[in-house]
């Protein structure tokens, strides 16, 4: 699965408001943060209503001005520290997870299957490695050690996207 560019802009609406929802996504959003044990607040609604449509990993900043974009008058969305605060919340209880980019930048996603990323040194493409792709790997790496690996852990592997490495090829020395 390929995560979106943290700079892309979805074409789907994001709303501040848990009220303005569609009902299936309301549903959804719900059934996550009850299976976590978690309350139904407006700040994780409008986070996880943020993240939910992306399928990859955005930033704090990204979640902030997203919902900015979105607001109405009515209703005004969370603010920097309740955003970070909710993030953090959600990381510890196993709803998203954080990668932790270059430069020490934390992006954010829901945590919905085991997965490695692979990240692009080029342009910041995120691309989720399936976790079975990686798992004998990983055992050969700790095989002899007394470590043993927890179940949310995870590779971030650095190199070219396909995208750049297409650029790279038509972009070469004499062309």
């Amino acid at each position: 699965m390929v995560c979106n560019h943290l700079q892309r802009r979805d074409t789907d609406v994001v709303t501040a408001s848990p009220s303005d929802l569609n009902p299936a996504a309301a549903e959804r959003i719900g059934a996550l943060l009850r299976a976590h044990g978690l309350r139904r607040m407006p700040s994780r609604i409008a986070v996880l209503a943020v993240l939910e449509p992306v399928h990859g990993h955005l930033s704090v900043a990204d979640i902030h001005q997203r919902l900015l974009d979105s607001s109405t008058d009515d209703a005004s969305p969370p603010d920097l520290a309740t955003i970070y605060r909710t993030v953090t919340t959600l990381v510890e209880q196993g709803v998203l997870h954080a990668l932790t980019m270059e430069g020490g930048v934390s992006t954010y996603g829901l945590a919905e299957d085991p997965h490695h990323h692979a990240v692009c040194t080029r342009c910041g493409t995120i691309i989720e490695v399936p976790a079975q792709r990686l798992t004998s790997a990983l055992e050969h790496a700790i095989e002899g050690s007394s470590f043993t690996l927890s179940e949310r852990a995870g590779l971030t592997l650095h190199g070219l996207c396909p995208q750049c490495q297409a650029g790279a090829e038509t972009s070469g020395p004499g062309r």
